[in-house]
Protein backbone atom coordinates (compact mmCIF):
# COMPACT_ATOMS: atom_id res chain seq x y z
CA UNK A 1 0.00 0.00 0.00
CA UNK A 2 1.32 3.45 -0.89
CA UNK A 3 0.44 6.96 0.23
CA UNK A 4 -2.03 9.09 -1.72
CA UNK A 5 0.54 11.76 -2.63
CA UNK A 6 2.92 9.12 -4.00
CA UNK A 7 0.15 7.53 -6.07
CA UNK A 8 -0.82 10.87 -7.58
CA UNK A 9 2.81 11.61 -8.44
CA UNK A 10 3.16 8.25 -10.18
CA UNK A 11 0.06 8.93 -12.32
CA UNK A 12 1.37 12.38 -13.27
CA UNK A 13 4.80 10.99 -14.11
CA UNK A 14 3.71 8.02 -16.20
CA UNK A 15 0.89 9.70 -18.15
CA UNK A 16 2.34 11.64 -21.09
CA UNK A 17 0.59 13.87 -23.63
CA UNK A 18 -0.64 12.17 -26.76
CA UNK A 19 0.28 13.67 -30.17
CA UNK A 20 -2.14 16.06 -31.79
CA UNK A 21 -4.57 14.56 -34.29
CA UNK A 22 -6.13 15.78 -37.50
CA UNK A 23 -9.88 15.60 -36.84
CA UNK A 24 -13.14 16.49 -38.49
CA UNK A 25 -14.17 19.96 -37.43
CA UNK A 26 -17.20 18.91 -35.41
CA UNK A 27 -15.31 16.08 -33.73
CA UNK A 28 -12.79 18.63 -32.44
CA UNK A 29 -15.40 20.83 -30.73
CA UNK A 30 -14.36 21.74 -27.21
CA UNK A 31 -10.65 21.22 -27.91
CA UNK A 32 -7.80 23.63 -28.54
CA UNK A 33 -6.05 24.01 -31.86
CA UNK A 34 -2.52 22.78 -32.30
CA UNK A 35 -2.26 24.25 -35.81
CA UNK A 36 -3.90 27.51 -36.94
CA UNK A 37 -6.92 27.77 -39.21
CA UNK A 38 -6.23 29.78 -42.39
CA UNK A 39 -8.99 31.18 -44.59
CA UNK A 40 -9.27 30.06 -48.20
CA UNK A 41 -11.71 32.85 -49.17
CA UNK A 42 -12.39 36.48 -48.37
CA UNK A 43 -15.17 37.27 -45.92
CA UNK A 44 -17.43 38.66 -47.13
CA UNK A 45 -16.42 37.13 -50.48
CA UNK A 46 -17.99 40.12 -52.29
CA UNK A 47 -19.76 43.37 -51.40
CA UNK A 48 -23.13 42.34 -49.98
CA UNK A 49 -26.30 43.96 -48.75
CA UNK A 50 -26.81 44.18 -45.00
CA UNK A 51 -30.49 45.11 -45.20
CA UNK A 52 -33.54 44.50 -47.39
CA UNK A 53 -34.03 47.50 -49.65
CA UNK A 54 -32.65 49.02 -52.82
CA UNK A 55 -29.04 49.08 -54.03
CA UNK A 56 -28.35 52.58 -55.32
CA UNK A 57 -25.68 54.85 -56.78
CA UNK A 58 -24.24 57.52 -54.51
CA UNK A 59 -24.36 60.06 -57.35
CA UNK A 60 -28.16 59.82 -57.54
CA UNK A 61 -28.46 61.04 -53.94
CA UNK A 62 -26.02 63.96 -54.17
CA UNK A 63 -27.70 67.07 -52.78
CA UNK A 64 -30.96 65.25 -52.01
CA UNK A 65 -31.58 65.62 -48.30
CA UNK A 66 -35.31 65.51 -47.74
CA UNK A 67 -36.76 65.28 -51.24
CA UNK A 68 -37.64 61.92 -52.80
CA UNK A 69 -35.31 60.35 -55.35
CA UNK A 70 -37.19 58.48 -58.08
CA UNK A 71 -35.34 55.53 -59.61
CA UNK A 72 -35.98 52.77 -62.15
CA UNK A 73 -35.74 49.28 -60.64
CA UNK A 74 -33.52 47.32 -63.04
CA UNK A 75 -33.37 43.90 -61.34
CA UNK A 76 -34.52 41.93 -58.30
CA UNK A 77 -31.75 40.29 -56.25
CA UNK A 78 -32.43 37.74 -53.53
CA UNK A 79 -29.67 36.16 -51.42
CA UNK A 80 -27.69 33.94 -53.78
CA UNK A 81 -28.69 35.85 -56.94
CA UNK A 82 -25.95 37.36 -59.09
CA UNK A 83 -26.22 39.87 -61.93
CA UNK A 84 -23.75 41.31 -64.41
CA UNK A 85 -26.00 44.31 -65.05
CA UNK A 86 -24.37 47.56 -63.97
CA UNK A 87 -26.60 50.26 -62.56
CA UNK A 88 -27.00 53.21 -64.90
CA UNK A 89 -27.72 56.73 -63.67
CA UNK A 90 -31.22 57.02 -62.26
CA UNK A 91 -31.60 53.28 -61.60
CA UNK A 92 -31.38 50.86 -58.68
CA UNK A 93 -31.80 47.18 -57.83
CA UNK A 94 -34.29 45.69 -55.42
CA UNK A 95 -32.07 43.66 -53.07
CA UNK A 96 -32.43 41.31 -50.12
CA UNK A 97 -30.08 40.92 -47.15
CA UNK A 98 -27.02 38.87 -48.08
CA UNK A 99 -27.26 39.35 -51.83
CA UNK A 100 -24.21 40.58 -53.79
CA UNK A 101 -24.39 44.30 -54.49
CA UNK A 102 -24.61 44.81 -58.29
CA UNK A 103 -21.90 46.64 -60.25
CA UNK A 104 -22.16 50.41 -59.94
CA UNK A 105 -24.00 50.38 -56.61
CA UNK A 106 -22.46 52.22 -53.68
CA UNK A 107 -25.03 51.81 -50.91
CA UNK A 108 -28.34 50.26 -49.88
CA UNK A 109 -31.41 52.28 -48.93
CA UNK A 110 -33.70 50.28 -46.59
CA UNK A 111 -37.10 49.35 -47.96
CA UNK A 112 -38.65 51.38 -45.13
CA UNK A 113 -37.41 54.54 -46.90
CA UNK A 114 -39.65 53.95 -49.91
CA UNK A 115 -42.58 56.42 -50.06
CA UNK A 116 -45.85 56.93 -51.92
CA UNK A 117 -46.68 53.22 -51.84
CA UNK A 118 -43.58 52.22 -53.85
CA UNK A 119 -42.07 49.86 -51.24
CA UNK A 120 -43.33 46.81 -53.14
CA UNK A 121 -41.90 47.90 -56.46
CA UNK A 122 -40.01 45.22 -58.39
CA UNK A 123 -37.94 45.12 -61.60
CA UNK A 124 -39.54 47.22 -64.36
CA UNK A 125 -41.19 49.68 -61.96
CA UNK A 126 -40.14 52.92 -60.33
CA UNK A 127 -39.47 53.50 -56.66
CA UNK A 128 -39.38 56.76 -54.70
CA UNK A 129 -36.84 56.86 -51.88
CA UNK A 130 -36.29 59.45 -49.12
CA UNK A 131 -33.01 59.03 -47.25
CA UNK A 132 -32.24 62.23 -45.27
CA UNK A 133 -29.09 60.78 -43.67
CA UNK A 134 -27.67 59.10 -46.77
CA UNK A 135 -23.98 58.25 -46.54
CA UNK A 136 -21.73 56.51 -49.05
CA UNK A 137 -21.41 52.76 -48.42
CA UNK A 138 -24.31 52.55 -45.99
CA UNK A 139 -25.69 49.07 -45.27
CA UNK A 140 -23.07 47.40 -47.47
CA UNK A 141 -20.52 44.91 -46.10
CA UNK A 142 -17.44 45.39 -48.24
CA UNK A 143 -15.47 42.41 -49.51
CA UNK A 144 -12.83 41.08 -47.07
CA UNK A 145 -13.73 43.46 -44.23
CA UNK A 146 -13.90 40.47 -41.81
CA UNK A 147 -10.85 38.60 -43.14
CA UNK A 148 -8.89 38.03 -46.34
CA UNK A 149 -7.99 34.76 -48.01
CA UNK A 150 -4.71 33.43 -46.63
CA UNK A 151 -5.00 35.09 -43.23
CA UNK A 152 -5.09 33.20 -39.92
CA UNK A 153 -8.58 33.37 -38.46
CA UNK A 154 -7.95 31.06 -35.47
CA UNK A 155 -4.47 30.86 -33.91
CA UNK A 156 -2.77 27.96 -32.20
CA UNK A 157 -4.34 27.47 -28.78
CA UNK A 158 -7.78 28.77 -29.76
CA UNK A 159 -10.65 26.87 -28.14
CA UNK A 160 -13.13 25.45 -30.62
CA UNK A 161 -16.31 26.69 -28.98
CA UNK A 162 -19.48 27.31 -31.00
CA UNK A 163 -18.36 30.68 -32.40
CA UNK A 164 -14.87 29.45 -33.29
CA UNK A 165 -16.32 26.36 -34.98
CA UNK A 166 -18.58 28.58 -37.08
CA UNK A 167 -15.64 30.82 -38.01
CA UNK A 168 -13.52 27.80 -38.97
CA UNK A 169 -16.35 26.54 -41.18
CA UNK A 170 -16.67 29.95 -42.84
CA UNK A 171 -12.95 29.90 -43.51
CA UNK A 172 -13.28 26.52 -45.24
CA UNK A 173 -11.84 24.24 -42.55
CA UNK A 174 -13.49 20.83 -42.77
CA UNK A 175 -10.67 19.33 -40.65
CA UNK A 176 -8.41 20.82 -37.99
CA UNK A 177 -5.33 19.71 -36.07
CA UNK A 178 -6.35 19.86 -32.42
CA UNK A 179 -5.77 18.31 -29.04
CA UNK A 180 -6.31 14.56 -29.26
CA UNK A 181 -9.57 12.91 -28.32
CA UNK A 182 -8.70 10.48 -25.54
CA UNK A 183 -10.44 7.14 -26.09
CA UNK A 184 -11.38 5.50 -22.78
CA UNK A 185 -12.69 1.92 -22.68
CA UNK A 186 -14.95 1.18 -19.70
CA UNK A 187 -15.53 -2.32 -18.34
CA UNK A 188 -17.67 -3.33 -15.35
CA UNK A 189 -16.81 -6.70 -13.81
CA UNK A 190 -19.00 -8.86 -11.59
CA UNK A 191 -21.31 -11.82 -12.08
CA UNK A 192 -23.92 -10.07 -9.94
CA UNK A 193 -24.30 -7.18 -12.37
CA UNK A 194 -27.20 -6.72 -14.77
CA UNK A 195 -27.77 -3.89 -17.26
CA UNK A 196 -29.53 -0.84 -15.85
CA UNK A 197 -32.60 -1.50 -18.03
CA UNK A 198 -33.20 -4.83 -16.26
CA UNK A 199 -34.90 -5.29 -12.92
CA UNK A 200 -32.38 -7.06 -10.65
CA UNK A 201 -33.31 -10.35 -9.11
CA UNK A 202 -32.22 -11.62 -5.72
CA UNK A 203 -28.44 -11.41 -5.45
CA UNK A 204 -28.17 -9.10 -8.46
CA UNK A 205 -27.51 -5.37 -8.76
CA UNK A 206 -27.75 -2.90 -11.61
CA UNK A 207 -24.55 -1.81 -13.30
CA UNK A 208 -24.39 1.82 -12.18
CA UNK A 209 -20.61 2.06 -12.54
CA UNK A 210 -20.63 1.72 -16.32
CA UNK A 211 -22.97 4.67 -17.02
CA UNK A 212 -21.42 6.70 -14.18
CA UNK A 213 -17.86 6.32 -15.47
CA UNK A 214 -18.95 6.88 -19.08
CA UNK A 215 -20.57 10.14 -17.98
CA UNK A 216 -17.43 11.19 -16.12
CA UNK A 217 -15.33 10.46 -19.21
CA UNK A 218 -17.68 12.34 -21.54
CA UNK A 219 -17.78 15.39 -19.26
CA UNK A 220 -14.01 15.62 -19.67
CA UNK A 221 -14.34 15.75 -23.46
CA UNK A 222 -13.00 12.23 -23.93
CA UNK A 223 -14.64 9.41 -25.87
CA UNK A 224 -16.24 6.69 -23.75
CA UNK A 225 -16.12 3.19 -25.26
CA UNK A 226 -18.63 0.92 -23.56
CA UNK A 227 -17.42 -2.66 -23.08
CA UNK A 228 -20.41 -3.63 -20.97
CA UNK A 229 -20.33 -6.22 -18.18
CA UNK A 230 -17.87 -9.09 -17.74
CA UNK A 231 -18.86 -11.91 -15.38
CA UNK A 232 -16.32 -13.15 -12.84
CA UNK A 233 -14.84 -15.76 -15.16
CA UNK A 234 -11.24 -15.54 -16.37
CA UNK A 235 -12.04 -16.13 -20.03
CA UNK A 236 -14.76 -13.45 -20.07
CA UNK A 237 -12.67 -10.78 -18.37
CA UNK A 238 -9.59 -11.74 -20.43
CA UNK A 239 -11.44 -11.17 -23.72
CA UNK A 240 -12.83 -7.81 -22.56
CA UNK A 241 -9.40 -6.65 -21.37
CA UNK A 242 -7.88 -7.51 -24.75
CA UNK A 243 -10.52 -5.36 -26.43
CA UNK A 244 -10.11 -2.49 -23.98
CA UNK A 245 -6.33 -2.35 -24.32
CA UNK A 246 -6.77 -1.06 -27.88
CA UNK A 247 -7.95 2.27 -26.41
CA UNK A 248 -5.78 5.04 -24.98
CA UNK A 249 -7.02 4.16 -21.50
CA UNK A 250 -8.85 1.19 -19.98
CA UNK A 251 -10.92 1.76 -16.84
CA UNK A 252 -12.28 -1.31 -15.07
CA UNK A 253 -14.51 -1.35 -12.01
CA UNK A 254 -14.61 -4.29 -9.61
CA UNK A 255 -12.39 -7.32 -9.19
CA UNK A 256 -9.33 -5.49 -7.77
CA UNK A 257 -9.63 -6.29 -4.05
CA UNK A 258 -8.45 -9.44 -2.26
CA UNK A 259 -11.34 -11.86 -2.68
CA UNK A 260 -11.34 -15.21 -4.45
CA UNK A 261 -13.01 -13.67 -7.51
CA UNK A 262 -10.92 -10.51 -7.67
CA UNK A 263 -9.33 -11.67 -10.90
CA UNK A 264 -8.47 -8.38 -12.55
CA UNK A 265 -4.85 -7.82 -11.33
CA UNK A 266 -3.71 -11.26 -12.42
CA UNK A 267 -5.42 -11.07 -15.80
CA UNK A 268 -3.94 -7.62 -16.45
CA UNK A 269 -0.48 -8.95 -15.64
CA UNK A 270 -1.04 -11.89 -18.00
CA UNK A 271 -1.99 -9.40 -20.74
CA UNK A 272 1.35 -7.64 -20.35
CA UNK A 273 0.18 -4.69 -18.29
CA UNK A 274 2.89 -3.46 -15.93
CA UNK A 275 1.58 -2.74 -12.43
CA UNK A 276 2.54 0.69 -11.11
CA UNK A 277 0.65 0.51 -7.82
CA UNK A 278 -2.08 -1.51 -6.15
CA UNK A 279 -3.79 -0.23 -3.01
CA UNK A 280 -3.54 3.33 -1.75
CA UNK A 281 -3.92 4.60 1.79
CA UNK A 282 -7.29 6.17 1.06
CA UNK A 283 -10.95 6.01 2.10
CA UNK A 284 -12.97 5.26 0.07
CA UNK A 285 -10.93 3.58 -2.66
CA UNK A 286 -8.15 1.62 -0.97
CA UNK A 287 -8.04 -1.26 -3.55
CA UNK A 288 -7.43 1.05 -6.58
CA UNK A 289 -5.00 -0.38 -9.19
CA UNK A 290 -2.93 1.47 -11.81
CA UNK A 291 -0.73 0.15 -14.57
CA UNK A 292 0.51 0.69 -18.10
CA UNK A 293 0.78 -1.46 -21.21
CA UNK A 294 3.88 -0.43 -23.13
CA UNK A 295 4.23 -1.34 -26.79
CA UNK A 296 7.41 -1.00 -28.86
CA UNK A 297 5.67 0.27 -32.01
CA UNK A 298 2.40 1.73 -30.72
CA UNK A 299 1.21 4.18 -28.08
CA UNK A 300 0.95 2.92 -24.51
CA UNK A 301 -2.39 2.27 -22.80
CA UNK A 302 -2.99 3.43 -19.24
CA UNK A 303 -5.08 1.07 -17.10
CA UNK A 304 -7.04 1.87 -13.96
CA UNK A 305 -8.69 -0.82 -11.87
CA UNK A 306 -11.27 0.94 -9.70
CA UNK A 307 -13.13 -0.56 -6.74
CA UNK A 308 -16.53 -2.02 -7.50
CA UNK A 309 -18.41 0.01 -4.90
CA UNK A 310 -19.84 2.99 -6.83
CA UNK A 311 -18.79 5.80 -4.50
CA UNK A 312 -15.26 4.39 -4.22
CA UNK A 313 -15.15 4.00 -7.99
CA UNK A 314 -16.12 7.62 -8.65
CA UNK A 315 -13.80 9.07 -6.01
CA UNK A 316 -10.88 7.09 -7.44
CA UNK A 317 -11.81 8.16 -10.96
CA UNK A 318 -11.76 11.81 -9.91
CA UNK A 319 -8.48 11.47 -8.03
CA UNK A 320 -6.50 9.32 -10.50
CA UNK A 321 -8.14 8.76 -13.91
CA UNK A 322 -9.30 12.35 -14.35
CA UNK A 323 -5.77 13.86 -14.25
CA UNK A 324 -4.49 11.07 -16.50
CA UNK A 325 -7.09 11.96 -19.15
CA UNK A 326 -6.17 15.65 -18.89
CA UNK A 327 -2.47 14.86 -19.30
CA UNK A 328 -3.08 12.59 -22.30
CA UNK A 329 -5.11 15.38 -23.89
CA UNK A 330 -2.20 17.80 -23.46
CA UNK A 331 -4.00 20.15 -21.09
CA UNK A 332 -2.04 22.47 -18.78
CA UNK A 333 -1.27 21.40 -15.22
CA UNK A 334 -3.96 23.62 -13.59
CA UNK A 335 -6.58 21.58 -15.48
CA UNK A 336 -5.34 18.17 -14.32
CA UNK A 337 -7.07 17.93 -10.96
CA UNK A 338 -10.37 19.06 -9.53
CA UNK A 339 -9.98 22.42 -7.78
CA UNK A 340 -9.44 22.54 -4.03
CA UNK A 341 -10.34 25.22 -1.52
CA UNK A 342 -10.75 25.94 2.16
CA UNK A 343 -14.27 25.85 3.53
CA UNK A 344 -16.08 26.16 6.84
CA UNK A 345 -18.09 23.19 8.13
CA UNK A 346 -21.76 23.83 8.82
CA UNK A 347 -22.13 20.57 10.76
CA UNK A 348 -19.83 18.17 12.55
CA UNK A 349 -17.84 15.43 10.84
CA UNK A 350 -14.89 13.17 11.57
CA UNK A 351 -12.02 11.46 9.78
CA UNK A 352 -10.25 8.12 10.01
CA UNK A 353 -7.42 7.05 12.28
CA UNK A 354 -4.95 5.91 9.60
CA UNK A 355 -6.23 6.97 6.16
CA UNK A 356 -7.12 10.22 4.39
CA UNK A 357 -10.89 10.38 3.98
CA UNK A 358 -13.03 12.00 1.28
CA UNK A 359 -16.60 12.60 2.43
CA UNK A 360 -19.45 13.90 0.23
CA UNK A 361 -20.60 17.43 0.96
CA UNK A 362 -22.62 20.27 -0.47
CA UNK A 363 -20.75 23.52 -1.11
CA UNK A 364 -22.32 26.95 -0.94
CA UNK A 365 -20.80 30.41 -1.24
CA UNK A 366 -22.08 32.85 1.41
CA UNK A 367 -20.59 36.32 1.02
CA UNK A 368 -16.83 35.66 1.05
CA UNK A 369 -17.12 32.33 2.88
CA UNK A 370 -17.32 28.91 1.27
CA UNK A 371 -19.48 26.62 3.40
CA UNK A 372 -19.26 22.83 3.38
CA UNK A 373 -22.28 20.83 4.50
CA UNK A 374 -21.39 17.14 5.06
CA UNK A 375 -24.11 14.92 3.63
CA UNK A 376 -25.57 11.70 5.03
CA UNK A 377 -23.54 8.79 3.66
CA UNK A 378 -23.66 5.11 4.45
CA UNK A 379 -20.34 4.17 2.87
CA UNK A 380 -18.56 3.33 -0.36
CA UNK A 381 -21.59 1.70 -2.01
CA UNK A 382 -23.76 4.82 -1.50
CA UNK A 383 -24.03 7.27 -4.41
CA UNK A 384 -26.87 9.27 -2.86
CA UNK A 385 -24.56 11.55 -0.91
CA UNK A 386 -22.31 12.21 -3.91
CA UNK A 387 -25.28 12.96 -6.16
CA UNK A 388 -27.08 15.14 -3.59
CA UNK A 389 -24.33 17.74 -3.53
CA UNK A 390 -25.70 19.58 -6.56
CA UNK A 391 -29.38 19.03 -5.84
CA UNK A 392 -30.06 22.62 -4.72
CA UNK A 393 -29.66 25.93 -6.60
CA UNK A 394 -26.43 27.86 -6.06
CA UNK A 395 -24.63 24.82 -4.66
CA UNK A 396 -21.98 22.46 -5.97
CA UNK A 397 -21.08 18.88 -5.08
CA UNK A 398 -17.83 18.45 -3.24
CA UNK A 399 -15.73 16.26 -1.00
CA UNK A 400 -14.46 17.14 2.44
CA UNK A 401 -10.80 16.06 2.39
CA UNK A 402 -9.61 15.01 5.84
CA UNK A 403 -6.03 13.99 6.59
CA UNK A 404 -5.32 10.69 8.31
CA UNK A 405 -5.75 10.93 12.04
CA UNK A 406 -8.33 13.73 11.92
CA UNK A 407 -10.73 13.35 14.81
CA UNK A 408 -14.17 14.85 15.27
CA UNK A 409 -14.51 18.38 13.86
CA UNK A 410 -17.10 20.77 15.20
CA UNK A 411 -19.24 23.15 13.10
CA UNK A 412 -17.22 26.21 12.15
CA UNK A 413 -13.99 24.27 11.66
CA UNK A 414 -11.99 25.00 8.51
CA UNK A 415 -11.37 22.04 6.20
CA UNK A 416 -9.95 21.30 2.77
CA UNK A 417 -12.57 20.53 0.14
CA UNK A 418 -12.49 19.19 -3.41
CA UNK A 419 -14.94 20.99 -5.70
CA UNK A 420 -16.63 18.50 -8.00
CA UNK A 421 -19.14 20.86 -9.63
CA UNK A 422 -18.76 22.01 -13.21
CA UNK A 423 -19.81 25.59 -12.36
CA UNK A 424 -17.58 27.86 -10.22
CA UNK A 425 -18.91 28.97 -6.85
Amino acid sequence: MIELAEALTLVETIATPMPARRQRLLEACGRRLVEPVTADVDSPPWDRAMMDGFAVREADFAGCVASPVELDVMVDLAAGDVTALALRPGSCARIMTGAPVPPGADAVVPVERAVDGTATTHAGGRVRLVEPTFRPGQHVARQATAFRSGTTVLPVGALLDAAATGLAAEAGATHVVAEPTVRVAILSTGSELVPCNERPGRGQTRNSNGPMLAAAVSLLGAEAIHLGIAADRPETIRAAIAQGLAADMLVLSGGVSAGDLDLVPGLLAAAGVERVFHKVRLKPGKPVWFGILRRPAAPATLVFGLPGNPASSLVCFDLFARPAIAILAGRPRPAWHLPRARAVLVSATKGDADRPVFLPCRLRRTAAILEAEPLPWTGSSDLVGLAAGAALPDTAPGLVALAAGTGRLAPGSEVDVVIRGEQPL
